[in-house]
């Protein structure tokens, strides 16, 4: 049995790849062997390597996405996925327009971090390496939250 966790934002080069990375770094080791964890972008820019940015802002929090290569969305990856944490509110409707209903495992990265206001993650692109830094602090404050409801469904479905 293994719980399964796609990542997404737009591009697949920027955010979907840093949460995929940071939240694999610092997933707990008893947990490793029944999780996965894969990312995709809603307009992926397919084959693209992540941006430098990225991957120096996920590096400064432990993970190693330098070998990341963005996807393309589509419905097999939505629904053979447990979990799906988007970046926006668009990501959302573009989940729930591939599958023509609502995804009720669709939601939103940031409703997981501790008093968060806006549960969206800004999308960096394009801007200076403080905003991706930014961008990867906001992640790493919604992981914990993650991982806590990643362990209680996989000790659900072990049930």
């Amino acid at each position: 049995m293994t719980f399964s966790v796609l990542m997404v934002c737009t591009g697949n080069i920027c955010r979907s790849p840093m949460a995929e990375g940071m939240l694999w770094h610092r997933l707990p080791q008893d947990l490793k062997p029944v999780v996965s964890v894969r990312s995709a972008g809603t307009h992926g820019l397919h084959g693209n390597r992540a941006e430098p940015f990225a991957v120096r802002a996920a590096a400064v929090h432990g993970a190693d996405i330098s070998d990341h290569r963005a996807s393309v969305l589509d419905a097999g990856m939505v629904r053979s996925a447990d979990l799906v944490l988007a970046m926006e509110k668009y990501h959302i409707d573009k989940i729930n327009d591939l599958l023509f209903f609502r995804c009720k495992y669709a939601l939103l990265l940031g409703t997981f971090a501790v008093k968060r206001e806006n549960p969206e993650i800004e999308d960096p692109y394009g801007s200076p390496l403080d905003a991706y830094d930014t961008c990867a602090r906001e992640i790493v404050a919604c992981l914990p939250g993650v991982i806590d409801h990643i362990r209680a469904q996989v000790n659900r479905k072990a049930s």
